[in-house]
């Protein structure tokens, strides 16, 4: 246990000096941090402004039973089932492709509550007119597929199912979520990108630097290898000298032998001798 907290530890530690190394190279590389967090806040607007928001639509019905009894059974046979029959078949890929076709919004969605006869409905459009009208053609697809399916199993009018708008379609809110969205991608990404070229610049201007002070240090050091070999110069010389005078032998050391002089003085005498 103590071995793993140990661990823990140091690298909590290492995090904390790495965090702590890239803030100060970002605060030593300001002059490059700064500009490029500038440019990508300008592009981060340029492409947010680029994108438009989205309109959104909402709009309420609610199904009616008919009036009279009809001795024909309802084919949805109940306010219930008829709701939930509504929502799955306005989801469905061919009423979607109606929608398409008109031009409108496919961006919806049909929502029936459960156990309640009660639908809501929720558009989304480029322009608050297209989502407007799109709440407008589905609500008439409601109306179709409930006069059609009963129409089609014999019910009379005033035994039908029918619809009642409680809340006709209107724009409720403007959405700049895909805006949003697009802008904090970019900034994020600019931002990250900004500080690893400044801490990036900051470890090249350091190795830089490092390398020319070792080169300085090298040009200014002594040479310990060439003084050592000119002060060994002379005194091998002396030392070879010393040699010499020792292979030589010294009269001095032999007691009783003449000395070279006192030959050299013998030699004139009888030279001098003779010539007389």
């Amino acid at each position: 246990m103590g071995t793993v907290a140990g661990q823990q530890r140091a690298t909590r530690e290492v995090a904390l000096v790495d965090v702590w190394r890239i803030t100060l190279a970002a605060i030593r590389r300001w002059y490059i941090l700064i500009p490029l967090l500038a440019v990508t806040g300008w592009g981060a607007w340029v492409a947010g402004e680029g994108i438009h928001p989205e309109y959104e639509v909402q709009a309420t019905a609610m199904l009616l039973p008919g009036t009279t009894v009809s001795e024909v059974p309802n084919p949805y046979g109940g306010i219930d089932e008829a709701n939930q029959a509504v929502g799955i078949v306005l989801s469905s890929a061919e009423s979607l492709s109606q929608i398409a076709a008109q031009g409108l919004s496919t961006e919806y969605t049909v929502t029936p509550e459960s156990r309640s006869n009660i639908l809501r409905f929720s558009v989304r459009a480029d322009d608050p007119e297209t989502a407007v009208a799109t709440g407008t053609a589905l609500l008439d697809l409601v109306r179709n597929e409930l006069s059609t399916r009963q129409d089609e199993a014999g019910v009379p009018s005033s035994s039908q199912i029918g619809i009642d708008v409680l809340a006709a379609p209107a724009v409720l809110d403007v959405v700049y979520e895909g805006k949003l969205r697009v802008q904090a991608i970019i900034g994020l990404l600019g931002a990250s990108i900004a500080l690893v070229v400044a801490v990036l610049f900051d470890d090249i201007v350091g190795l830089v630097k490092r390398r020319r002070r070792r080169r300085a240090d090298l040009d200014t050091a002594p040479k310990p290898v060439e003084d050592e070999a000119a002060a060994e110069e002379p005194d091998q010389g002396a030392e070879h000298g010393a040699g010499e005078d020792e292979a030589q032998p010294r009269t001095s050391d032999y007691p009783g032998a003449p000395a070279a002089d006192d030959g050299r003085r013998e030699s004139a005498k009888v030279s001098s001798t003779i010539g007389d």
